[in-house]
């Protein structure tokens, strides 16, 4: 949920029916569900019907699948998000039979883990620094700094002429949308990974309040920097949560090892300023210049301090990353937090559990001082990378695995086998009546074997590719159809009516309505030279100071210190490479 972002991350980062992050499968017929075995055989009669006719190329694919089943081996970083019938886990469940019944594709882990406190990343690293082999494919979201760590290694193949022959055409329209897409990951003019794309606009941030506490304590909605800061006052000293104890705070954020989080984000604050730290933005010259660095930022260090000293934000928030900081707001603590505008599918369903009668809202950011509001964005539409080794196999599989998903789950036709979701009786239902239903709760019955009836069970997140696939422009254009009162014909549009909560579809109407707040990372190119020997030191850098002037542990004045120090240590050099490459890269 990276990537992730983390990676992700993400991340998100992650979500429900694609819109919205050991030892294989060896499931057989008896053992699968009806529902699910009922679409196995009616795909594998086509599957042996195009074989039948002898299409097999040289990597043994008749057109549809794999005659022989092929192995695809990698890692997983398993998010929060994802829930599971009892009996099924990662490696064993719905997904992995159907993908390997139907187009003798068997995903195989080598390992897993719960990607809390970034516990995937930091395993990829330690695979990297002890020399481990890599397995056939990486996904990850999150830092860049790691992807171009994997590149680096010398492991992972160029797949420039795998994409060109492979893609399907919903792939490469995506990817086409934008023309900075492969600038992260081209090396010398090789495209070194692939792209997972997500819906435009996804990233984008807004704020989240607590309804029930605004309605109690009578507050109107925020338009400023400083209306907000007296939401957060009301919320910290006038006991909205009626326990009668001072244990609330204004918003949720955690700055452990970010200032540009997928959530619980805190550089919206800076963007009131005008300037967003963690990246480079453009001058009014038309340079790039480095955010953390910029004057811009001190001012919004020093409202970070107030806000410290008046408990508008916790005390553990430098200890904490974005889940452990969504969690203030998931468990009643804290009235605010800003984010995507998926958050009520994924995490807000927690803070439903957690708090009786607790209601939450959309809204867009606040202006700063002088009016300015800016916040980060989620262009170009790409929330992942796809690395593949050198030495897999079948390298192909990967590419035919995520057009399986473009051209299946995507956008589905309707009267196709997918336009419900996955598989019935985990994301969807049919009542008597012929209609469909995605509520486990009020229908135990239809949704057999849960672990959790509060949580939807979508196996699109057990994917190899996040969730499925993405087409970048679907979502966006169709939540805005949806909060605009007009009805849902296809069945993409049928099953988000059917799935994303009125405050999801809200919200991205504001953020489509707010999105010339949007502040674009103008660097999409690889890690410099000199980012490569020093990034680590001068982000340790920024991020102790940021910390103790939030902490009262130094004067403000030491920002202008650290800003020194970075361009001495080499952010000077950094800033020139940046520039060198942005002139490179828009000349051409």
């Amino acid at each position: 949920m990276q990537l992730k972002r983390v990676s992700s991350v993400l991340l998100v980062s992650a979500l429900a029916f694609s819109l919205t992050a050991c030892s294989g499968n060896n499931n057989n017929a008896q053992n699968e569900p009806a529902a699910t075995k009922a679409a196995t055989d009616n795909a594998s009669g086509n599957a042996s019907a195009t074989n039948a006719a002898g299409n097999v190329d040289e990597t043994g694919w008749d057109g549809t699948k794999y005659v022989e089943p092929i192995t695809l081996t990698t890692v997983k970083g398993i998010g929060t998000n994802y829930f599971f019938k009892n009996g099924e886990t990662m490696e064993k469940n719905v997904m992995q039979s159907y993908m390997k019944d139907n187009l003798g594709i068997d995903v195989k882990y080598d390992w897993i883990v719960t990607d809390t406190n970034d516990a995937y990343k930091t395993k990829l690293r330690l695979m990297l620094s002890s020399g481990e082999k890599m397995p056939d494919v990486i996904t990850y979201r999150g830092d860049m700094e790691t992807v171009n760590m994997l590149i680096d290694s010398g492991q992972f193949m160029d797949i420039g002429d795998l994409f060109d022959k492979y893609a399907g055409d919903n792939y490469k329209k995506g990817v086409e949308l934008n023309a900075d897409t492969w600038l992260p990951v081209t090396r010398d003019g090789k495209r070194m990974a692939l792209p997972v794309l997500d819906y435009a606009y996804n990233d984008d941030m807004l704020l989240w309040l607590r309804q029930d506490w605004m309605d109690k304590l009578g507050l109107q909605p925020p338009k400023t920097l400083a209306d907000f800061e007296a939401i957060m006052d009301a919320f910290v000293n006038k006991d909205p949560d009626g326990n009668g104890k001072k244990d609330t705070i204004g918003i949720a954020t955690g700055f452990k090892n970010t200032f540009l989080g997928w959530m619980a984000d805190i550089s919206w604050l800076f963007g009131d300023y005008g300037t967003l730290p963690g990246q480079w933005n453009k001058s009014a010259d038309g340079t790039l210049s480095y955010g953390s660095v910029d004057p811009a930022s001190k001012q919004a260090l020093a409202t970070l301090k107030t806000w410290m000293d008046k408990g508008y934000i916790s005390k553990d928030s430098g200890l904490k990353d974005e889940n452990g900081a969504a969690e203030l707001f998931t468990k009643g603590q804290a009235g605010a937090i800003v984010g995507r505008n998926w958050l009520p599918d994924w995490p807000f369903g927690d803070l439903l559990n957690n708090v009786p009668g607790a209601k939450y809202k959309g809204y867009p950011l606040p202006a700063g001082p002088d009016g300015k509001i800016g916040a980060q964005s989620g262009n170009p539409s790409v929330n992942g990378w796809m690395l593949i080794n050198k030495d897999a196999k079948n390298p192909e599989a990967l590419l035919r695995y995520y057009n399986f998903f473009f051209d299946n789950w995507a956008n589905p036709e309707k009267g196709s086998k997918f336009e419900n979701g996955f598989a019935e009786g985990y994301d969807w239902a049919k009542l008597p009546d012929g209609t469909i239903t995605k509520d486990p709760q009020k229908y135990p019955e239809l949704f057999p074997d849960y672990a959790d009836r509060t949580h939807l069970v979508e196996p699109i997140y057990y994917t190899l590719t996040f969730e499925g696939a993405r087409q970048p422009s679907l979502y966006a254009d169709t939540m805005l159809k949806l909060a605009n009162g007009e009805a849902p014909v296809t069945p993409y549009e049928i099953q988000s009516a059917a799935i994303r909560k009125p405050e999801n579809i809200e919200a991205m109407k504001i953020v489509l309505e707010q999105k010339d707040i949007r502040m674009k990372n103008y660097f999409q190119g690889p890690l410099t030279e000199t980012m490569k020997q020093k990034n680590e030191l001068l982000n340790k850098l920024i991020n102790q100071t940021y910390s103790k002037i939030i902490y009262g542990q130094s004067p403000i004045d030491e920002f202008d210190t650290m800003v020194d120090n970075w361009k001495k240590s080499g952010g000077d050099q950094i800033t020139k490479e940046v520039n060198d490459w942005y002139n490179s890269a828009s000349s051409k």
